[in-house]
C-alpha cells in the first residue's frame, strides 16, 4: 500500500521480485538503494563493498544513514510481526485507510526536509566528527 500510495506502478512491483540491477525501470540511485537495502536484510551488508562504495559515491553521509535506519527500521518490525505471528490487515481494508490516512510521495518528502532542515548532525558514517 506505502509503495502504491507513493507512486510505484505496477510494472516496478514486478521488477522488485526479480533483479532490479537489470530493470530500466529504476535509475542508478534507485537500483543502489535497493542493493543496499536487500544487503542489509540479508546481513550481508559489511562485505558488499561494491555497494557500500555505490552508496558512497551517490549519497551524501546523512542520506546513508537515513536510507539504513529506515531499512532497519522495516526488518525489526517484519521480524517482529514474524516472531508473533502477527495477523496482517488484508488489502482491501489497507486500501481504505491510505484513502483516510491520504499519504502521498510529496507530504513525504515535505516532513523528511523538515526533519533534515532542523539539525546538522556529526558525521555517523565515516566515524569522525565534522
Amino acid at each position: 500500500m506505502l509503495g502504491q500510495a507513493l507512486g510505484l506502478t505496477e510494472a516496478e512491483f514486478q521488477a522488485l521480485q526479480g533483479d532490479c540491477r537489470s530493470s530500466p525501470l529504476f535509475n542508478e540511485r534507485e537500483k543502489a538503494v535497493l542493493i543496499w537495502a536487500e544487503a542489509m536484510t540479508l546481513n550481508t551488508a559489511k562485505r558488499d563493498n561494491a555497494a557500500w562504495e555505490a552508496m558512497r559515491r551517490l549519497f551524501t553521509e546523512a542520506e546513508i544513514v537515513e536510507i539504513s535506519l529506515i531499512t532497519g527500521v522495516f526488518n525489526m518490525i517484519n521480524r517482529l510481526n514474524d516472531t508473533f505471528q502477527t495477523e496482517l490487515e488484508p488489502a482491501e481494508y489497507n486500501r481504505k485507510q491510505h484513502g483516510a490516512v491520504g499519504v502521498t510521495a510529496r507530504a513525504l518528502e515535505d516532513y523528511a526536509c523538515r526533519i533534515c532542515a532542523s539539525a546538522d548532525p556529526p558525521s555517523l558514517v565515516s566515524g569522525k566528527q565534522r
